[in-house]
């Protein structure tokens, strides 16, 4: 990226919260709007103040994240993240796994430190 993380959130935003707009209008609006649920907007002010907020702080590091390193490497944090959730849940919360997930997972976990592995040695 040749632009400021900043500057990339300052073109990037309005397109992301347009489409996000959209899908929520049709998919998400209708069953709130019926189960009457956007009380909880102004219930709970403060939530959704903090939640705005992190969605900020993760747009302006994956920005920082890409110009870094590589937009792979932001790919593979997240495919890590996934996988240590669910390794978490299956660990800590007594998540049911099956065989062809374990070993989905192992195949993650391998080729993301395969890729650190060459990363680090420059291969």
């Amino acid at each position: 990226l040749k632009f400021p993380a900043m500057e990339g959130l300052y073109y990037m935003a309005p397109i992301c919260a347009c489409w996000m707009f959209c899908v929520a209008a049709i998919f998400e609006m209708p069953t709130a709007y019926r189960q009457g649920d956007f009380h909880l907007i102004s219930t709970h002010k403060l939530l959704f103040a903090v939640a705005g907020g992190l969605g900020f702080i993760v747009n302006i590091s994956s920005f920082l994240v890409i110009k870094r390193t590589s937009s792979v490497l932001l790919k593979l944090l997240g495919t890590g993240r996934s996988v240590g959730l669910v390794l978490f849940a299956a660990g800590f919360l007594g998540e049911h796994l099956t065989v062809l997930q374990v070993f989905g997972y192992a195949i993650c976990l391998t080729f993301f430190g395969v890729y650190q592995y060459l990363k680090m040695n420059k291969m």
